[in-house]
């Protein structure tokens, strides 16, 4: 496969950073561009676009690649699959039979984030036909040996970046490559956007950006996990109209979210720059997730197709809410937006 691909409009080009490989995509117009590391975890790094003049960093971006690696300096676009959040334990029980995830939250008790979040990738698929356009692989084989015994489930999943303009698109497909295994699953992304994208006077901290998100509930945790149905909002957490953040901290997972055309849409506003940034996803995703990084300016718009541990809800009591399973030789699809413009 080339290394790079380039036309009057968008160009695909290999490069590294601090000698990893990385893939630069660029609007030639916009002056936009997006870097990816396909061997740690497919993230998307850094994301920029052209705003009176300048170039406006819309994500954080780790200091190098080993801090990535180790999830040191969580940053960028993480993918999480197949179980964002946690999963109570690092336990499960599917059609019957028990499997063990590796444990890999701070507390060491939980699996946290899925299996694919550092892993190495494989470029599948580079286009500058529409955009330009970047498409990686992973599937099971490339799991390790206790990953693979955590998820014994034939399958393949891609992610498609696309730069357009001031849009940056992630479509995901997952093949279920069975012929007898149905696959359980679930999908999100955790993107660190900086907050506010410049620090002005209007906005000299995150707790100045207002924030949409358009959900009515939100679940009850304890320790990141849901524990009973998702609950009506208190005032100070219900953002369905503009509300600036505040400075407390957030780790909240959103339910009943409301659509528009079929999409939901989460954003907030850099009063400075007068920039909204957008997050919209498609009808699969159902619930969204806010997170603040203590003493770093970020903030984590996050849609999930389902809540955390949702692979054991009913083993737990707890209604039916949104995991998706896959039957042998099944595909499915989802996209995500992330969008930049003026208000």
């Amino acid at each position: 496969m080339e290394s790079s691909f380039i036309s009057e409009n968008y160009s695909v080009e290999k490069g590294n950073w601090q000698d990893e490989p990385v893939y630069f995509l660029r609007d030639h117009h916009s002056g936009a561009e997006a870097m990816i590391v396909p061997g740690i975890g497919a993230n998307c790094v850094a994301w920029s676009v052209q705003h009176a003049e300048q170039k406006i960093e819309i994500l954080e971006t780790p200091p190098d690649p080993e801090a990535l690696r180790t999830r040191r300096f969580k940053a960028g676009i993480p993918i999480l699959w197949p179980f964002p959040g946690r999963v109570r334990e690092a336990r499960y029980t599917f059609e019957g039979r028990e499997h063990h995830l590796p444990v890999t939250d701070k507390a060491g008790v939980h699996h946290i984030h899925g299996l694919v979040i550092s892993a190495p990738w494989q470029v599948n698929l580079m286009s500058i036909d529409a955009g330009a356009s970047l498409r990686l692989r992973i599937s099971s084989d490339e799991l390790s040996e206790a990953e693979r015994a955590g998820y014994p489930f034939n399958f393949a999943l891609f992610v498609t970046y696309t730069l357009i303009g001031n849009e940056l698109l992630l479509d995901a497909r997952v093949d279920n490559l069975s012929n007898e295994q149905n696959i359980p699953f679930s999908y999100g992304l955790h993107p660190y956007f900086r907050a506010p994208l410049q620090v002005s006077e209007a906005a000299p901290d995150r707790s100045a950006c207002p924030v949409l998100i358009p959900a009515a509930a939100l679940w009850p945790t304890q320790d990141g996990l849901p524990t009973g149905p998702a609950q009506p909002l208190a005032p100070e957490l219900d953002f369905r109209e503009w509300k600036p953040l505040s400075s407390q901290p957030f780790d909240h997972m959103y339910s009943q979210v409301s659509y528009a055309d079929d999409w939901t849409t989460a954003a907030f506003r850099d009063p400075g720059l007068k920039l909204e940034v957008r997050v919209k996803a498609d009808e699969q995703y159902h619930d969204w997730v806010m997170f603040t990084q203590p003493n770093r300016p970020s903030l984590c718009l996050e849609p999930y197709t389902a809540p955390p541990n949702v692979i054991n809800f009913e083993q737990e009591g707890l209604p039916e809410s949104g995991l998706t399973i896959l039957k042998p030789g099944q595909s499915w699809n989802s996209q995500v937006i992330f969008e930049i413009a003026g208000f």
